[in-house]
């Protein structure tokens, strides 16, 4: 597939997660990230001088009865001196009981929003389906606090278990705006002896928002920082490592 083929597929697929939320008068929001990574000698790929560029697309909207997360990264650096490219797509759907139960108080005075959750990861030579339980806590206005809980199967690991806590939390330095938002998947995998272990992946972010510093519109053009942090297994190997990856970003919020 070449890339306007699968820039073409990914454009329809937006436009599929966007219509739920249409139909619904839901709220969506879509953005594009760009990141220059640096240190990228992970278990998983050992790009020449550690650098990587990505470019991600994001949507998330919310529905009747609960909401939807999609992203997908088209990857490229260079691998013993060859240009090396790379897609990987994953979808968060999930579907509130509260809602459809007609729950209207925070169950124990703490969770918003609770019910069913469900994620598909697919890319090159890999693929996992998780389904489980997913959780909002209550917040302050503008926060985003949530917690979800799945069984996993994946590729290399089969029946395994997924813990993945994410926040969103807006703040200010004076008069400068800035986003702290990120998430952490804790997962259970096998190691190169197929023995059991656990594997981790956190992607924080630190963002300010470029036109609300200079009186602009707010929440429309960010710029930072994304670490990227994984602790896994490589092929065959019973050790594992540790990559910690600073990523210049830049992200442009379309709607």
């Amino acid at each position: 597939m070449n890339l306007s083929s699968l820039l073409r597929g990914l454009l329809a697929i937006a436009l599929v997660a966007l219509a739920p939320a249409a139909r619904a008068g839901g709220f969506s929001t879509t953005n594009v990230q760009l990141l220059q990574g640096y240190n990228f000698d992970d278990a998983l790929g050992n790009y020449d001088h550690g650098r990587l560029t990505t470019l991600t697309l994001n949507h998330f909207s919310t529905w009747e009865h609960g909401d939807s997360f999609f992203f997908t990264d088209l990857t490229r650096g260079r691998v013993g001196g060859e240009d090396a490219t790379g897609a990987y797509v994953e979808w968060h759907p999930r579907l509130f009981l509260n809602d459809l139960l007609g729950q209207k108080a925070p169950l124990g005075g703490i969770i918003r929003n609770w019910g069913l959750a469900g994620e598909v990861n697919q890319g090159s030579n890999f693929y996992a389906y998780l389904g489980g339980v997913g959780f909002d806590f209550v917040a302050p206005p503008g926060w985003v606090l949530g917690l979800n809980l799945y069984y996993r199967y994946d590729k290399f690991a089969d029946h395994q278990w997924q813990i993945s806590p994410y926040w969103t939390v807006p703040f200010a330095v004076g008069p400068v705006p800035f986003l702290f938002t990120g998430f952490v998947d804790v997962n259970g995998t096998k190691d190169g002896a197929r023995d059991n272990a656990v594997e981790i992946w956190a992607q924080p972010e630190l963002l300010v928002d470029v036109l609300g510093v200079a009186g602009g519109p707010k929440g429309k053009l960010h710029a930072g920082v994304e670490w990227f942090i994984h602790r896994g297994y490589g092929f065959g190997e019973t050790e594992a490592t540790v990559t910690s990856s600073p990523q210049i970003m830049v992200q442009w919020t379309i709607f």
